[in-house]
């Protein structure tokens, strides 16, 4: 499935909005409202579509109704491609205008969608298809079925899963640009996809929620998440005034509008596959294992340092940014982090209860493609170095910094004494540069450790995942219990568990990883009150398992608490109850199954 061209590769397109808004367009017809009335020529609205042009190439995702007005608006004199989102109406219904550029170019178009999409196309197309003889000119075409990225003109596409209501849509990445039309959800496999943007157009319909697309607030989370340089929204209805609406959003943040365009990089950097990540993180317990390491002697790091308790979306906005740069500048990615938490070595009784274990920071760290770690021990001896001593000792002689990556509220060195101001007074003296990553908030609040253990501590699970990029989780190994759940109530396995921080007492919708396998689970967290227990236990019913496991790993990942944690008469009533709780969470499940892509 390839148009790969054998001049040289491209280093940009210009992305032109065509249409910008919904499937009834705005002005919408009949409607008397002031933004279909309105003299604001931003406030007219086609359907949604966007091109592409690569040199003299030009490549058009969706056909919308008005794809004719729009070519002649946009002046467009070739055509090498479509793609299509999805088999709606508002985005199919002009293939047939492409006619003209088949009898100018004498060239059959190709076209790339889903299966579903290209089953749509047959059925609504059908003279284009069944190969019936035709007194007059049908569009030429070559279906292309999309099963993963592929190219044209020199372009690299990745196509982007997303969910429609109830039906399976494509949005695409082409270097560092994004377009997510038509979309209720995007699953967090295609949210891995859309990192490092720069540019992100997003379906934002109106500020009232629909069941079948995104609104403002749902989009501006979104882009909260990713934090792309800039994002656009598209597939915008009548609700939305263009300037009013601009003017409450962030800077960063504008609705699109028809005839919008901007220059997109797709130079080698951007191409191929987002989130590749290096085969094998390095891992240092020390600066003696760094300095042994002759495979990174004379290297320059790109450094990002914090104890990154959970490694949440914000920890992972600046590991991004980091491994962004190294793609480019040829260094080694390097996070720099403390083992035990500092306040465990200075202020015990002050230290935050941690959300995560040490492997499990680096296992996600690993994940996100960094490229090495260092773990300091942190020591009383350690505390004491001054800032200007911690940069020119470790970051600058042993680490051989050349760029730092930070949040705004960084502090460093002997009583915290250093701060973001101080580390960039010192870049010049020491030969590196200093970037501050913005924080990122969710619902007004910015994503911190904190605002995370907070989520977890109340049993909001949900909110927890929203933050962590990931369901909170527990690991561990199975210990055998008291027996008295099985031999009463149902069968568990019991979690040794390694985490400080537990979520708050009660019954979740869990599921539990055994043997390389996850099983959906209700799990209880609590002193196991109806037998009088006397220690916080972590007990999980696994569905569609009857193995007698009495040890090895145990992982529970947490979705969702269903009650809290009660007290009942007898043995007899709590079975009762947890057949109730068992049912529950299978539905949740259910629920989730149905929704997911």
């Amino acid at each position: 499935m390839s148009m790969a061209s054998p001049e040289q590769t491209p280093k940009t397109l210009l992305l032109t909005m065509l249409g910008s808004g919904t499937s009834m367009g705005v002005p919408s017809l009949g409607c008397q409202c002031r933004v279909c009335r309105s003299s604001d020529p931003l406030d007219n609205r086609t359907r949604p579509s966007i091109l592409l042009t690569v040199g003299q190439k030009n490549i058009l995702i969706d056909t919308s109704p008005d794809f004719r007005q729009q070519a002649l608006r946009a002046g467009l004199r070739r055509l090498d491609a479509v793609l299509f989102t999805h088999g709606h109406a508002d985005h199919i219904l002009g293939l047939d205008d492409i006619r003209p550029f088949n009898l100018k170019q004498n060239l059959r178009i190709p076209v790339y969608a889903n299966g579903q999409t290209l089953a749509i196309l047959r059925r609504t197309f059908a003279y284009i298809f069944d190969d019936a003889p035709t007194l007059s000119t049908i569009p030429a075409v070559d279906l292309h079925e999309i099963t993963g990225p592929f190219e044209v003109a020199g372009v690299t596409f990745q196509p982007i899963p997303a969910r429609h209501g109830d039906m399976d849509v494509f949005g695409f990445r082409f270097g560092r640009a994004a377009y997510l039309t038509d979309f209720s959800g995007i699953p967090p496999a295609s949210m891995e996809l859309l990192h490092g943007l720069d540019d992100l157009i997003l379906d934002a319909l109106r500020d009232r929620p629909h069941p079948m697309h995104s609104t403002v607030a749902n989009s501006l989370e979104i882009v909260g998440q990713l934090a792309p340089k800039r994002a656009w929204f598209t597939h915008i209805s009548h609700d939305l005034p263009h300037e009013e609406t601009n003017a409450r959003l962030p800077q960063s943040v504008r609705l699109g509008y028809d005839g919008l365009n901007f220059e997109v990089a797709i130079d080698e950097q951007s191409r191929g596959t987002p989130g590749a990540r290096p085969a094998q993180m390095r891992v240092y317990r020390g600066i003696e294992e760094w300095k042994d390491d002759a495979g990174i002697r004379g290297r320059r790091t790109a450094l990002a340092i914090g104890n990154f308790d959970g490694v949440h979306l914000g920890h992972q906005a600046i590991l991004r940014r980091v491994n962004e740069y190294v793609a480019g500048s040829g260094g080694l990615g390097t996070v720099v982090t403390f083992e035990p938490h500092p306040l465990k070595v200075l202020r015990p009784e002050h230290a935050p209860t941690l959300l995560s274990t040490l492997e499990q920071r680096l296992t996600w760290m690993e994940e996100l493609g960094t490229g090495a770690v260092l773990v300091l021990p942190f020591t009383r001896e350690l505390a004491q170095v001054s800032a200007e001593e911690f940069v020119a000792q470790f970051l600058n002689a042993t680490l051989r910094a050349e760029r730092i990556f930070v949040g705004d509220n960084f502090r460093f060195g002997h009583k915290h004494a250093g701060d973001v101001a101080l580390l960039k007074t010192l870049a010049a003296k020491f030969d590196y540069a200093v970037e501050i990553v913005p924080p990122l908030s969710i619902g007004g609040e910015v994503v911190s450790s904190t605002s995370v253990r907070r989520a977890v501590g109340d049993g909001a699970m949900e909110e927890a995942e929203h933050r962590l990029g990931r369901p909170f989780s527990l690991t561990g190994h199975v210990v055998r219990g008291t027996g008295t759940g099985t031999r009463e109530v149902v069968p568990t396995l019991n979690l040794a568990y390694k985490q400080e921080l537990l979520p708050a007492r009660g019954v979740y919708a869990t599921e539990v990883q055994l043997g390389g396998r996850w099983y959906r689970a209700a799990t209880n967290v609590g002193m196991r009150p109806t037998f009088n227990g006397s220690n916080v236990t972590v007990e999980s019913h696994l569905f569609e398992f009857s193995e007698n496991c009495t040890a090895g790993p145990l992982s529970v990942r947490f979705w969702r608490r269903i009650r809290g944690e009660r007290k009942f008469g007898s043995a007899g009533e709590l079975k009762e109850q947890i057949a109730k709780d068992i049912a529950e969470v299978r539905g949740f499940f259910e629920a989730k199954t149905a929704k997911r892509p």
